[in-house]
């Protein structure tokens, strides 16, 4: 069954809204890049500080037929493994029509 652009784009913006809520109680910041399907995610305590290369990551969603959330850097940093394990719980716990997929 193909899904319709308006029900991805409503899935898509209840995962946000949960992925922004989740995080923010971790101690994140998350910020909509313009004109795209993409999220800057910086650390609470990172902010202002002026370092902003190193501990930034983009939250991005690529649409059908891939239909999942890639965190970009891909690394095997502890905190990229930590907000990846969050994005997965909070995914893990939408309701949703298909599978929400995290790479």
């Amino acid at each position: 069954m193909k899904k319709s652009k308006a029900t991805e784009a409503h899935r898509v913006a209840t995962d946000i809204a949960a992925l922004k809520t989740a995080l923010k109680k971790q101690g994140y910041i998350t910020r909509k890049r313009p004109k795209q399907a993409a999220w800057t995610i910086t650390p609470l305590n990172h902010r202002g500080t002026g370092r902003n290369t190193e501990e930034c990551y983009l939250l991005t969603y690529q649409p059908v037929p891939i239909s999942a959330w890639v965190l970009h850097p891909q690394t095997n940093e502890p905190q990229h493994q930590t907000l990846l394990n969050i994005i997965k719980r909070t995914l893990a716990k939408q309701p949703t029509l298909t599978a929400n997929k995290v790479s």
